[in-house]
């Protein structure tokens, strides 16, 4: 039997191999109080059978998935699986199964091989059950558990990924429950993707869970199992699983359930319950919930903080019927809420107008041209006051409201005009495709002589950065282009020093950074370059709507990742038409953290700029012919100067 990993202990923790680790635990038992040490002989003897009892029920999971676009079979990595009964059920992780693979086969102890075929697959809990032939062995694990699980309790983690004939254990301790928004158990034991799949007990031989790899938001398989033999691994408990097996033995799919609403606070602990938009075609919409209501409680649990929200809705499943009380002028309401596994892609609707995100009221600085503004006769020096009945002084607000709209509904504004309220119905549009051609001055430029390029490191990493900003402390707001050097490049300050002028021109702060190796860019110093953009905002006055991230070669692609994982911080990225970004997860664009992107070069829009778009994200193309655009096209990055800017469109 192989023992993977440490064997960490509640209150005191030490290395015990599992075999190795019988001499080890007699000599410190021999030097131990008699009592102490036949406590840690029973403690150990009792792991022993756990795994004893559980290891039998583990397969390996073999999947052959077939490469269309060659037609040849590939063979995935093994990962491990769980009899749950005699009937030839077996749990195993959606990790490598998302897609249904030409073959599965199920692997036992004794190098035998038997086909199964996938019967349901549970994505909000990264399941999946399969079928196969009883193995009239009677080993399983069975789903109940005589008590709740605890914190503290032992968590042993069996698997047979790695070779069939012998399972890998993993010992650790149960150390937090209600994680990922309440769809997980969090222990400490270290879990490679071997074991996702493979049975989690306790010291008894109980079923905690499954273990799978698992994220608070839809991520790539990559991206969830980022934290693999980190100390920090996720479990499926049995009670989740037990609950919902009929269902999926059944055939029938689980997906996580939506309602469809934009807190207006994204401080997790804030106790601002207040919704800022309702999405349109949504449960919630459907329902009769409304921006400005005030939630109170989701099926009779109290919503106390923001954070409660996506903990009470997180483990619930489309299908699910909640009941959803708020308060509206000064009433209580309650509502009964089927959740959904889709809502339509949100797509940002655009009224075509600025204002001043600083200034004291949302007095219209500037009308798009051709814009829905401009269609309705909106006037520069208006100020809106209310957008469909909801009162307004907040430009983030009204741009939430805005975009939100339903299509192919008017939406109907009051601004105040020469002191007099006024009525305005608009027919929104769609966020435009191209780059806004012209913007208006903007007041007190800052001069390029002001401009000054200054170091920027954080003190753990080895990332180079450099920053362009004006000289002096803080100053005015400014927008944040972030330029991520591709692999070799030695300097980067001549990468900032050619943006001079458009950063004057469009007040914008040019921050670039390197890799910490020289040949490429690894996703995890994704966490770098928030950090390099969190320390700028420390330094200078940043504009949060005017984050951009862009880059060049293999930076263009790692800046693609950033926007799409990063979307609390960034909203918008840019990467040349001849990038090749991949490996990143693609969920849908989110209203509480929209983001935008540009496609630099080229007269056509790549096949990836088309599949973004198609989930929601608007996908603007500035064309050009050079081979590097944000570099050596000085048209281009003037381009890119206005669209950062054109971000504070309401």
């Amino acid at each position: 039997m192989r023992q993977n990993n440490q064997s960490p202990r509640p209150g005191r923790r030490f290395i015990t191999p599992f075999v190795a680790g019988l001499g080890l635990a007699v000599a410190v038992a021999a030097s131990l109080s008699p009592s102490i040490a036949n406590a840690q002989d029973a403690e150990y003897a009792a792991i022993q059978q756990a795994i004893q009892q559980t290891a039998g029920a583990v397969v390996q999971i073999e999947t052959i998935g077939a490469s269309a676009s060659q037609g040849e079979l590939t063979l995935g990595a093994p990962i491990s699986g769980t009899r749950i009964d005699d009937q030839g059920h077996i749990l195993t992780s959606l990790w490598g199964l998302e897609e249904t693979p030409a073959s599965i086969l199920i692997v036992e102890a004794d190098g035998s091989r038997q086909p199964a075929e996938l019967v349901a697959r549970d994505f909000s809990r990264e399941l999946v059950l399969l079928k196969t032939k009883p193995s009239g062995s009677g080993n399983h694990v069975a789903l109940q558990r005589k008590e709740k699980v605890r914190v503290g309790q032992w968590a042993i983690a069996v698997g047979r990924g790695i070779a069939p004939e012998t399972p890998s254990v993993s010992i650790g301790i149960v150390s937090a429950t209600g994680r990922m928004y309440g769809r997980a158990v969090q222990i400490d034991a270290r879990i490679s993707p071997s074991f996702y799949g493979g049975p989690v007990v306790d010291i008894e031989g109980e079923m905690i869970g499954i273990s799978v790899p698992m994220k608070p938001e839809a991520g790539s398989a990559g991206e969830k199992s980022d934290w693999y033999d980190s100390g920090i691994a996720f479990v499926v408990s049995a009670e989740a699983i037990a609950s919902r097996i009929d269902q999926m033995k059944a055939g029938k799919d689980i997906r996580a359930g939506k309602l469809g609403i934009v807190p207006a606070s994204k401080m997790p602990f804030s106790d601002d319950r207040t919704l800022s938009a309702v999405l349109a075609l949504s449960p919630a919409k459907r329902a009769g919930i409304q921006a400005d209501d005030e939630l109170l409680a989701i099926d009779g649990e109290a919503v106390r903080w923001n954070a409660d929200i996506k903990q009470l809705l997180g483990p619930r499943d489309a299908g699910e019927v909640l009941k959803i009380k708020v308060l509206r002028d000064e009433k209580e309401l309650e509502f009964e809420v089927e959740l959904a596994a889709d809502i339509p892609a949100f797509r940002p609707r655009v009224l075509g107008v600025l204002a001043d995100p600083q200034g004291e009221s949302l007095e219209i600085t500037y009308i798009f041209d051709d814009s829905a503004a401009a269609k309705a006769k909106l006037q520069i020096g208006d100020t809106i006051q209310a957008i469909d009945g909801n009162k307004i002084d907040d430009v983030d607000r009204a741009r939430l409201l805005v975009m939100t709209h339903p299509p192919g509904e008017d939406l109907d504004l009051t601004v105040l005009r020469d002191g007099k309220p006024l009525d305005v119905r608009c027919d929104l549009q769609s966020t435009p495709a191209t780059v806004v051609a012209e913007l208006p001055e903007l007041k007190d430029p800052i001069g390029e002589e002001a401009w000054e390029i200054v170091p920027r490191s954080l003190p753990d990493v080895s990332n180079k950065s450099c920053l362009l900003k004006p000289k002096g402390d803080k100053g005015p707001q400014l927008g944040l282009l972030v330029l991520l050097a591709r692999p070799g490049t030695e300097k980067l300050e001549p990468l900032v020093e050619a943006w001079r002028s458009v950063a004057a021109k469009h007040q914008l702060a040019i921050l670039a950074i390197g890799p910490a190796e020289g040949d490429r860019w690894k996703p995890a110093e994704s966490d770098v370059i928030v950090r390099l953009i969190q320390q700028t905002q420390q330094a200078i006055n940043v504009a949060p709507q005017q984050i951009v991230v862009g880059g060049f070669g293999a930076g263009a692609e790692m800046s693609m990742l950033v926007a799409l994982r990063d979307r609390e911080l960034v909203r918008g990225g840019i990467a040349a038409s001849g990038s090749r970004p991949g490996g990143f997860a693609l969920s849908e664009n989110d209203p509480a953290s929209p983001v935008q992107f540009l496609v630099v070069g080229g007269t056509e829009m790549p096949v990836w700029g088309r599949v973004i778009a198609n989930v929601g994200f608007p996908v603007l193309q500035q064309p050009s012919t050079e081979k590097e655009p944000l570099a050596d096209d000085p048209k281009v990055r003037d381009a890119v100067g206005r669209w950062i800017r054109s971000l504070e469109r309401i």
